[in-house]
């Protein structure tokens, strides 16, 4: 911060930092946040990313070959090998513009817009072992193809053993156009479905002749006092 505001920076260097602060806040939110971003929205900004990357890395190596460019000067006072400064903003921009764009932007966004809601996922195979560092009890999920979003936490022991690939389960939490916060689960059982199809066409007849249409809020309200078993664990 204190080079951002010395007097001799210029407007230029001040907004780059700025912007750079913003995408590593962004890759933090990315790190830390458990939503799952919508597959083609990931693979959208993904491209995008890559792309930004691109544009930028020959950019800086365009300013480093000019003398009097600040970047140039910057390297050379103190020195610094060209080399390890090349490898590092070639490995450094790429991955912080992939994490920061492609899932930090969309989870900041679907944080603002999403709504309470059910999904209905299908298990595409259990993670490596139960227990895990930073993710116990996950479970790859269909439909989501890209690494470090393609995946559930918090499936109970009993559970997390008795789930195969196939199995489909009813997950509960916040959804938006951006992707999906799962918060809690249950298996999608042919009995479940069942309860789910016969209360859904108590809803439509309660809606018909009720002189108001049920709003969205006590349809999940009638559902869930249904029946207390069916609740998310």
């Amino acid at each position: 911060m204190a080079n951002i505001f010395a007097p001799k920076t210029t407007r230029t260097q001040k907004v780059l930092a700025y912007i750079s602060m913003l995408l590593l806040a962004l890759m933090l939110v990315a790190v830390f946040s458990n939503t799952l971003v919508n597959d083609e929205v990931y693979e959208q900004l993904s491209l995008f990313a890559a792309v930004l990357s691109l544009l930028l890395l020959i950019a800086m190596f365009w300013s480093l070959k000019q003398k009097h460019s600040w970047l140039r000067i910057k390297l050379d006072n103190p020195p610094r090998s060209p080399i390890k400064v090349i490898l590092s903003v070639t490995i450094a921009i790429p991955i912080l513009l992939h994490f920061s764009l492609a899932k930090g932007l969309p989870v900041v966004i679907h944080t603002l817009l999403a709504d309470k809601a059910v999904v209905v996922a299908t298990i595409d195979d259990k993670r490596f072992g139960y227990y895990s560092r930073t993710c116990d009890g996950g479970l790859y999920l269909q439909g989501y193809r890209f690494w470090g979003n393609d995946y559930i936490c918090g499936i109970s022991k009993q559970d997390w053993d008795s789930y195969q690939s196939g199995d489909k389960l009813v997950l509960y939490g916040d959804k938006s156009l951006m992707g999906f916060t799962y918060q809690k689960y249950t298996q999608l059982t042919d009995e479940l479905l069942q309860q789910i199809i016969a209360e859904s066409a108590a809803l439509r007849a309660q809606a018909i002749t009720s002189n108001e249409a049920m709003s969205l809020e006590q349809a999940r309200k009638f559902i869930a006092d249904s029946d207390p078993n069916r609740l998310p664990k």
